[in-house]
């Protein structure tokens, strides 16, 4: 849930070849972002075997998967410049090597807790890799196109689409259903090491890790905090979405339909994640503001049918208001953050782009925690309602910031 938009390439020249071509390691770094981006849902149809196996809330389960946004965050933000610096292959294959031992940890998990530490490990490796993969497809693809930002889009919500998907037909049917999917992720990231180490090296300078290290410090463009804070809301809208169907969106929808539950959870994420994929792909020559404009009230409907669905126990309207939701959520998702980049100035671009990633975590992982605690001690009904609601009113915000002249 990134965007290579954030990135600004500077000017490189490839300081070792590789096996492949510079057009052969863009599709490779686009696939290794689906793949990690496939591993960030593949937990959420197997929530509902933990609930039950270890007895815990759903503000439990929630907090599981804020701290996975967390961990981005704070990946991002110490580490964000870390590939400009000693390059796109090194920080790469230790983000890898981090989510392998993530996804071991999260299948050997014998208990809640270490869901956490999993879900912690798996944050920071998947945040690392993000600002490698963002750089490496801006490196990688044919000059004078825009092609790197829309891989990534399309690779983010396609990655989460599969994963969610996949993961629940394995849960539904494979044997070892907190097992089974995360076996064949590790594999798939073992498979990806030696594809990486093959792609040629874009990044020619180098300096010192001590000199890298430093946290990149969120600021808001001078003059158009206003602005800035209005547009945000575009990522509160999207980001609401994202975490809410992450987390309590597989609940929602087994309470729906009876049989297959865990297929059905991860059908859920799927059709959100696809529809979103599937509408950047299509209209990625939209401006931003038109983006945003047609996103709201798209995603307006979904949240009401969405909302109407939990209401009436109808599993048709569910996932029929998903994926008019996804539409909407892809778009408003693409919208909103072209026109938070658009603010800043290249002096500050840095800074504002750190600022954005502290809003859009923020945005997936504490309404996620508050709509758990009011699903444990209310109902998921009342949660869902609420979840509907409430990014109803921040779609309704962005809509009307795109009027406003920063």
């Amino acid at each position: 849930m990134t965007t290579t938009e954030l990135v600004e390439p500077r000017s490189r020249v490839p300081l070792r070849s590789g096996a492949l071509s510079r057009s052969a390691s863009f599709w490779l770094v686009g696939a290794v972002y689906a793949l990690f981006l496939m591993a960030s849902t593949a937990p959420s149809p197997m929530y509902a075997v933990y609930q039950q196996r270890w007895h815990f809330t759903n503000t439990v389960l929630t907090e599981v998967f804020a701290v996975y946004a967390v961990a981005i965050l704070l990946a991002l933000l110490l580490f964000g410049s870390l590939s400009d610096h000693i390059g796109r292959r090194p920080v790469l294959l230790a983000a890898l090597a981090g989510e392998i031992v993530a996804m071991l940890v999260l299948a050997a998990a014998p208990g809640v807790g270490w869901l956490y530490v999993g879900r912690a490990l798996q944050g920071l490796a998947t945040g690392v890799a993000t600002s490698a993969i963002s750089g490496a497809l801006l490196d990688f693809q044919r000059s004078g196109t825009n092609r790197g930002s829309l891989l990534n889009g399309v690779a983010a919500s396609i990655g989460m689409a599969l994963g969610s998907l996949v993961a629940g037909a394995l849960v539904q049917f494979a044997p070892g259903p907190t097992l089974t999917s995360y076996l064949l992720l590790v594999l798939g990231f073992v498979l990806a090491v030696p594809a990486v180490v093959a792609m040629p090296e874009p990044v020619a300078r180098r300096s010192a890790l001590r000199d890298v290290l430093r946290p990149q410090r969120p600021t808001v463009p001078a003059g158009k905090g206003t602005a800035f804070a209005l547009m945000a809301t575009t990522l509160l809208a999207s980001w609401i979405v994202g975490g809410m169907f992450m987390s309590l969106g597989p609940s929602v929808a087994k309470n729906l339909v009876r049989g297959n539950p865990h297929l059905v959870g991860g059908l859920a994420v799927a059709v959100l994640a696809g529809c979103g994929g599937l509408a950047q792909l299509v209209l990625s020559r939209w401006s931003a503001h038109r983006a945003v404009r047609t996103g709201a009230p798209l995603m307006i409907a979904g949240l009401a049918a969405v909302a109407s669905s939990a209401l009436g126990h109808d599993a048709v309207v569910f996932f029929a208001g998903s994926a008019v939701l996804g539409v909407g959520w892809g778009l408003m998702f693409m919208g909103g953050f072209r026109m938070l980049t658009g603010l800043a100035t290249p002096e500050d671009r840095a800074g504002t782009s750190a600022m954005i990633y502290v809003v859009a975590y923020l945005s997936a992982g504490v309404p996620s925690v508050v709509l758990g605690f009011v699903s444990t001690v209310f109902s998921l009904t009342t949660a869902t309602v609420v979840f509907a609601a409430t990014a109803a009113l921040f779609a309704t915000i962005a809509a009307l910031s795109t009027f406003i002249r920063p």
